[in-house]
């Protein structure tokens, strides 16, 4: 079931994650809202593509660029760096657990689940990157606006 509870409790885990990482990053405080809802943006995307059954690589991909489109769209419509909303907004697909579990089982010698966790790892990492890239590019390459 999609709409479950746990559903919903991640969302609020990925506002708050995404806000507690902005504030650490000293994003300002009017930029918080957009942060915040980049998070929110990025893992439920994140979360419908596992849902329909996607790859890890494929939901990191797609949700890092679209949060890639918005932090853009947001840079332009502020006035700010897109990276104030693209770096907190990226929080919640952070693969935080398997680099755990990647370590854990390296250090207590059980290599087929060190080998498992660091895959899972390395597919959401690549695809983060991957998005990011692949949307920065694309920007790059639009036409600049010239001044007058």
């Amino acid at each position: 079931m999609f709409f479950s509870t746990v559903f919903f409790v991640q969302l609020i885990t990925a506002l708050l994650g995404t806000l507690g990482f902005a504030v650490l990053f000293r994003v300002r405080t009017k930029h918080l809202a957009l942060a915040g809802a980049c998070g929110i943006f990025t893992w439920l995307l994140y979360y419908t593509v596992i849902f329909l059954g996607g790859s890890l690589f494929l939901a990191a991909f797609v949700a890092s660029a679209v949060a890639t489109v918005f932090a853009e769209c947001c840079a332009r419509w502020r006035h700010a760096p897109a990276p104030v909303f693209l770096v907190p907004g990226t929080i919640p697909i952070v693969p935080g657990g398997a680099l755990y579990y990647t370590m854990r089982y390296l250090l207590i010698g059980d290599f087929s689940l060190f080998a498992e966790y660091l895959m899972q790892a390395l597919l959401v990492g690549i695809g983060i990157g991957g998005g990011i890239v692949a949307i920065s590019v694309a920007v790059s390459l639009l036409p600049k606006k010239k001044q007058a």
